[in-house]
């Protein structure tokens, strides 16, 4: 297949699906700028590796795995770092800030940055993408019920989390 080909088949696959993993991986990062460099990583890969796709239609699926697999790497990564300065990282300006966006949003994509990574990735695929339980457990190769579990606990435990920012705030106010 010439370069050209290569090059066109993979805009065919990829331009339907761009909206659905731009929005996965905004909600598995911490910021705009890591979600365009995920995506940026992972587009190279899948170039890279289109000749490994057996099926088409499992072209998202090949998408979200590559991601996946790059933020695993980096989580792994990230333990041999030094120490991560909270105080330091909330006093540095984001110029992407929109002051519009509603808050709500902002506290459940912090609640789901705190998720362990295995809730995280099902929260985000079946809630935020907007998958089935069924494609859910296709992406992550995993068991029907291993994914309910796994989407229920995530989603208990984003719940608990955002009524305690709430009670926090309703605290801070009242006092």
């Amino acid at each position: 297949m010439t370069e050209q080909k290569r090059r066109e088949r993979f805009m065919v696959l990829y331009e339907p699906v761009h909206l659905p993993f731009q929005r996965f991986c905004r909600a598995r990062t911490r910021s705009a700028e890591e979600a365009k460099d995920l995506i940026s990583e992972t587009v190279l890969k899948a170039y890279e590796k289109l000749g490994n796709l057996r099926d088409e239609k499992a072209f998202l699926s090949f998408l979200f795995g590559i991601a996946s697999n790059i933020l695993k790497r980096q989580y792994r990564r990230a333990k041999f770092k030094g120490a991560f300065d909270w105080l330091k990282a909330e006093s540095i300006k984001d110029p992407n800030v929109n002051p519009e966006r509603d808050m709500d949003v902002t506290f459940l994509y912090e609640a789901i940055q705190k998720l362990p990574p295995v809730y995280q990735e099902s929260v985000v695929l079946h809630f935020i993408s907007g998958f089935s339980l069924q494609e859910v457990a296709d992406i992550q190769r995993s068991s029907l019920a291993a994914t309910k579990v796994r989407v229920m606990r995530g989603k208990l435990r984003l719940a608990k989390m955002l009524v305690a920012n709430h009670d926090h705030a309703l605290k801070m106010i009242m006092s």
